[in-house]
């Protein structure tokens, strides 16, 4: 381990890497949605924002499954932290 360390190697895998950068990228895309129609209630059938309103039907199945396992796993992404993220701009689940 060391050794990898002095190289500098990276313990994050690179697909957990990308998957939060997408996660973070959602978010301020839904937060921009927010400024424009003052609401985050993003349709998944939005014809003008497709990949957002699947986002948000993700994050509110991830919200779901994770209060069905007893908070005890990350789930589709969604942790405490994210949930958090989502209740500060008045997310409704």
């Amino acid at each position: 381990i060391k050794k990898l360390e002095s190289i500098g190697f990276n313990w994050v895998s690179v697909y957990a890497s990308k998957q939060r950068n997408s996660w973070d990228e959602m978010f301020e895309e839904l937060k921009l949605f927010k400024a424009q129609h003052g609401h985050v209630d993003v349709s998944k059938t939005d014809a003008d924002n497709p990949k957002l309103g699947r986002w948000v039907s993700n994050q509110r199945q991830g919200y779901r499954n994770y209060y069905k396992a007893g908070n005890k796993q990350k789930s589709e992404g969604i942790c405490e932290e994210r949930i958090n993220q989502l209740e500060n701009i008045e997310f409704n689940w």
